[in-house]
């Protein structure tokens, strides 16, 4: 949807750091990571740092809580799936005015899907409970996210939806799984249309009961994202908006499409 595809985070190298009397170091002002130690044998820290300066469009990430250890660096456009060495350990983000941060769980682990949107400075991201992927976009930029329910009778998680979303990837959805809404695509405001494949499966037959399209469109007059319902939209679903960017899809049929 207008973002540069995901790229590897690159192996960042911790700077090297003087020890000093006083509870915080400075880092050296030729490197773009920062790294800051306490002094065990100084007064404690205090329990949260003011927030480093950032530029209006990007996002620093740190290692540490309060935006203390390691410095990362990122700028709008940026799509990144956080490398195995940095799993669990990207723990505050400063964004700039203009920015914000979509960050995400991808859909192959525990809780696939649920993500959140950060703008300022956020001293501690950890509730999201893992940070496998985010993107920083434009701060008008709008989350698209389902929730699946499942109406004919199933048992819970016999069905899924697959949304095939550029910026996002592969988004596998279960019925019934909880009442967290899930990340399924990213449109930035005034954006041009954009169409996304979509799968209904029976996980118990196998039997796929519909492959159709979903169209998503800016509604400029009332500043959201709407859901065009073409000829290609699978009749055993029906939408629902519940938010700005956010659609209750209910499978309301689970008659296979002939």
């Amino acid at each position: 949807m207008g973002v540069s595809p995901p790229r590897q985070l690159p192996n960042t190298k911790l700077s090297h750091l003087q020890q000093q009397s006083s509870s915080l170091q400075t880092p050296h002002p030729q490197h773009t990571t920062t790294t800051y130690h306490h002094n065990p044998s100084s007064s404690p820290p205090p329990a949260a740092m003011s927030a480093p300066p950032v530029d209006p469009q990007a996002a620093l990430f740190y290692e540490g809580k309060n935006f203390t250890g390691t410095q990362h660096d990122y700028k709008v456009g940026d799509n990144i799936s956080v490398p195995h060495e940095l799993n669990d350990k990207l723990l505050s983000t400063n964004i700039g005015s203009l920015a914000k941060v979509i960050g995400w769980r991808d859909y192959g682990s525990g809780g696939g899907g649920i993500f959140q949107e950060w703008t300022g400075a956020q001293p501690d991201i950890t509730s999201l409970g893992g940070l496998s992927r985010f993107l920083v976009s434009p701060i008008s930029s709008r989350a698209i996210s389902f929730l699946f329910k499942d109406a004919t009778g199933g048992k819970d998680r016999q069905y899924s939806l697959k949304v095939d979303a550029r910026d996002v990837g592969e988004a596998l959805l279960y019925s019934n799984v909880d009442d967290q809404y899930r990340l399924v695509g990213v449109m930035p405001e005034n954006g041009p249309p954009v169409t996304t494949a979509v799968y209904i499966r029976d996980e118990l037959s196998g039997v796929y009961l519909a492959v159709g399209s979903i169209y998503f469109e800016w509604n400029a007059a009332e500043d959201k994202v709407d859901i065009v319902q073409d000829g290609n939209w699978p009749k055993q679903l029906k939408s629902e908006q519940t938010g700005k960017s956010a659609f209750l899809i209910t499978l309301i049929d689970n008659t296979p499409s002939t």
